[in-house]
């Protein structure tokens, strides 16, 4: 037998997506895009429920070598996050909805099952200075 195959960290984003995405879904949110990406910076998943529009930023940790995964959401990632939103937003003109910005972390804690423990921290920043409201 040979080693086993070493997972990038692409490839466990991806993977941790996917869990936030099935994790949403099962709290009744609609998946209404993913990976939206523009020169501003990307946003993970753009969710929908109850006429909110969400911008979720998904973070993941094996290990807390790191620090824990609300940690890696840093005000320079706010900023982008920020701008990629009032891009998304722009190019949806006749969109007029409430939005918040959530934020899901999976890991390093293990549930009971042994898998990545799911946080969703709902409103995790406000963004108002970034836009011109």
């Amino acid at each position: 037998m040979g080693k086993p195959k070493r997972v990038s960290t692409h490839q466990r984003g991806k993977k941790a997506e996917e869990l936030a995405a099935a994790f949403l879904r099962l709290k009744g949110y609609g998946i209404v895009e993913r990976n939206f990406r523009v020169s501003a910076g990307e946003i993970d998943l753009i969710v929908e429920k109850g006429g909110t529009l969400v911008f979720v930023e998904v973070k993941s940790r094996k290990g807390r070598a790191q620090g824990t995964p609300l940690e890696a959401v840093s005000p320079h990632k706010v900023r982008r996050l920020s701008a990629a939103a009032a891009v998304y937003l722009a190019q949806k003109a006749g969109l007029s909805r409430t939005c918040r910005f959530d934020v899901i972390t999976i890991g390093p804690d293990k549930n009971w099952l042994g898998l990545g423990k799911i946080r969703h921290f709902e409103n995790a920043f406000s963004v108002e200075e970034y836009f011109n409201v």
